[in-house]
């Protein structure tokens, strides 16, 4: 054997293709029965869009994720289009003493969600129109309204937002927004408030990372819309449950 055929990879042509409604890019091997990592399993991955495909992880690079499909084709993928489920996984694998803790929440029924005392609590909002004000400066504005009207007409202890500045240096765009309930909230209830109660479309499951920052300890949501930046739940270190809901917002001209 050459030293060219000992070469599992080399002058690699890449196809697109679809499989299962996901885009992948076919990987044309001059060895197409280089295995997976030993120990790789044969799962389902899911794409942000929801289709799925089977095959085993080989390995991430340059941004690429590379698959075993069964067959033994490699195929390949991009990080940006897998769900946060499979990136949470592939993130575990490659450096499992990093590994953070993490949690998954499906969409509660409706005799689950009677049951939230804290959800009932609150009045519904529609976060993307919030991100789309260009002008905070006034106290005669939607956002003003919000802040003032927090507690009495939408059930929140205080709400708190800070802008991004215009050029002019007066109130822009929103750049984050603080949401403290009236009292700590469970993680499974605070998960569902947040898909609900901001009018977000998470996926479902809903995955939370667990974060630390400035010393305190949050949950991230993962898999958040391009509108928003970050989401982080706050845990009230005596009872574990989350005592406040901070978003963060892309600049303008971002999202």
């Amino acid at each position: 054997m050459s030293s060219h055929d000992k070469t599992p990879f080399r002058h690699v042509p890449i196809v697109t293709v679809l499989v299962a409604g996901v885009h992948f890019a076919v990987v044309a091997q001059e060895n197409q029965n280089a295995p997976a990592l030993p120990d790789a399993p044969v799962r389902t991955w899911t794409s942000v869009n929801g289709n799925v495909v089977e095959g085993a992880f080989v390995r991430e690079e340059e941004g690429k994720i590379f698959l075993k499909r069964p067959n033994g084709a490699i195929i390949a993928t991009t990080r940006a289009k897998l769900s946060p489920k499979d990136l949470l996984w592939i993130d575990a694998r490659l450096n499992p003493e990093k590994a953070a803790k993490t949690e998954s929440f499906a969409k509660a029924a409706q005799l689950e969600i009677n049951k939230m005392e804290g959800y009932k609590k609150v009045r519904r909002l529609i976060l993307h129109t919030y991100t789309k004000l260009t002008n905070n400066e006034r106290d005669d504005k939607m956002l003003a309204f919000l802040l003032r009207d927090a507690l009495s007409m939408y059930g929140w202890q205080f709400i708190a937002a800070d802008c991004y500045l215009t050029t002019s240096g007066k109130k822009g765009k929103i750049k984050e927004m603080q949401f403290m309930p009236q009292a700590p909230i469970p993680l499974r209830e605070a998960v569902q408030m947040t898909r609900d109660k901001f009018t977000l479309a998470l996926p479902d499951p809903a995955i939370v990372k667990e974060v630390s920052q400035d010393g305190d300890t949050y949950w991230e949501v993962q898999g958040v819309p391009p509108y928003v930046s970050r989401i982080l739940l706050l845990v009230d270190p005596d009872t574990q449950n989350i005592k406040r809901f901070d978003f963060t917002f892309p600049p303008p001209g971002k999202s």
